[in-house]
């Protein structure tokens, strides 16, 4: 086939293998009328390519070195190490990274280097090591911790146990007290959980016995050889006295200073009871009380 200002070279087999456009500098292989400088209709095979590639580069296959200015896609894989001076956008998976700026989505980042600030939804991690300080806007929980240096309010879930030591207590030491706008009489059930003073500001006006109990149990909570003290404040009146106590629910006599149960209540003022309660095996105690009156 002939072209206007074209030499055309063919083989025996077709007249339209190679076509040389010279007038608009052009060469076609298997194409008559090439389009480009280089027009290839199949499939074109070099040990080298130099230059600029332009447009889309599908079914690249081999080993191929390839340096491009920005990759842009909807999905991608690396099985290598993936080297950047900066990062924006999403890892979906990136084992190795030098720097990252910005990650919003990390399945997996290990080995990073340098001095990468990375936000974070959250981090899960067996290990951790921090040479600066660290800031926590929310709740930290944790277990096992060597030193804790807080300056708010420090909760325990299942109370404090120092093992060595000793506890080093500064400032104004508080305690939390439970007071009841009636009389024990009338709410017989000293629940530690909120506190273990309690104070019953309306006077009192008959015997009743006190029933020293918490959410999940005193015998729970206690092990055999500890102690625990409870203050119970009542308004006095000479009708309004308690000679023993009950122990989550059951009876349990009291071994009063002084050597006898009271027989009566503070004529006015305050009726001051202090129990100091030592648990000797399950569910078994021996109690100490103190009745005394501050009018």
């Amino acid at each position: 086939m002939a072209i206007s200002n074209a030499v055309t070279l063919a083989n025996i087999a077709s007249q339209d293998t190679l076509v040389v456009d010279s007038a608009n500098n052009r060469v076609g292989v298997a194409s008559t009328t090439p389009t480009t400088a280089l027009d290839v209709n199949g499939t074109a095979t070099a040990t080298s390519f130099v230059g600029n590639l332009t447009g889309d580069a599908t079914g690249l296959t081999g080993t191929p070195n390839i340096v491009v200015g920005s990759v842009q896609g909807t999905t991608g894989s690396f099985s290598g190490v993936v080297t950047a001076t900066t990062f924006d956008g999403n890892a979906t998976t990136a084992t190795t990274a030098t720097t990252a700026t910005t990650a919003t989505t990390a399945t997996n980042a290990s080995g990073l280097t340098g001095t990468p600030d990375i936000v974070v939804g959250s981090v899960t991690g067996t290990t951790g090591s921090f040479s600066g300080d660290v800031s926590i806007g929310g709740t930290l929980t944790y277990e096992d911790v060597t030193n804790v240096d807080s300056i708010g309010v420090i909760t325990a879930r299942s109370g404090i146990n120092v093992t060595a030591g000793g506890a080093d207590l500064k400032g104004v030491l508080q305690e939390k007290v439970n007071i009841t706008a009636g009389k024990l009489s009338d709410n017989t059930n000293i629940n530690l959980t909120n506190g273990m003073v309690h104070y019953f500001t309306t006077t009192e006006t008959t015997t009743s016995t006190p029933n020293i109990m918490s959410t999940v149990g005193i015998n729970t909570e206690m092990a055999t050889g500890d102690t625990i003290a409870v203050t119970i404040i009542t308004t006095a009146a000479a009708a309004g006295y308690s000679t023993s106590v009950n122990i989550d629910g059951n009876y349990n006599d009291v071994k009063w200073i002084g050597g006898s149960d009271p027989t009566t209540g503070g004529a006015s003022g305050l009726d001051i009871y202090a129990f100091n309660i030592i648990k000797t095996g399950s569910a078994a105690y021996t109690v100490v009380g103190n009745l005394s009156n501050a009018a």
